[in-house]
């Protein structure tokens, strides 16, 4: 923190130094290095279990799309969930899923396999000691976040939200770059 004051304390005092570019690296520092600043969603929509109608509103989420759903999920064993990103597919909407490597372990339980036998594609991170994120980006203009895990545990029994933040494209932009990465670290998953 020592240095983003100091960096600061420079730019402004030494006005030559103040550049776009060397202002932009002095925001960055402060906020943490990769943060980024974007525009407030239109509205906010918030569930909380257990009770609290929070697969209900991911399953709504999911319902809204028209073209693309981009998930990252930790712990996937949802079958309303699951029943949802099958839904969209058969519409037409091009649903892609990035689980963590547990749920290989874990396949008795998992939905990834009922994913597959839709013919949504899957890939497991195998990069990350836990994919531990649980994110829906939705039309590249809405995302669905929070502590709920994808899971008939965290809606009956665990303490844990979503977030919907509808229409704020600058924020899925964010989340979507974040699932492009994911992707495409990840390895093609067939259910075996």
């Amino acid at each position: 923190m020592f240095c983003s004051v100091v960096l600061f304390f420079l730019l402004f005092s030494l006005p030559t130094l103040a550049s776009p570019n060397l202002i932009q690296l002095a925001v960055q520092a402060l906020q943490g290095g990769g943060a980024r600043v974007v525009a407030s969603p239109a509205s906010v929509e918030v569930a909380f279990s257990p009770g609290g109608g929070a697969t209900d509103l991911v399953v709504k989420a999911i319902a809204a799309a028209k073209k693309d759903i981009r998930v990252a999920a930790y712990s996937f064993t949802s079958r309303p969930i699951a029943k949802a990103l099958i839904e969209a597919h058969q519409a037409g909407v091009d649903v892609q899923v990035v689980i963590d490597h547990g749920q290989i372990a874990k396949s008795a339980h998992s939905v990834s396999g009922s994913l597959i036998a839709a013919q949504i594609p899957v890939r497991v991170d195998i990069v990350h000691a836990l994919q531990h994120d649980k994110y829906i980006v939705i039309d590249g203009k809405t995302v669905e976040t929070g502590s709920f895990n994808y899971t008939a545990a965290a809606e009956q029994h665990n303490s844990e939200n979503v977030v919907v933040l509808w229409d704020a494209p600058q924020l899925a932009t964010a989340y979507g770059d974040d699932w492009k990465s994911l992707w495409n670290q990840a390895e093609s998953y067939d259910g075996r």
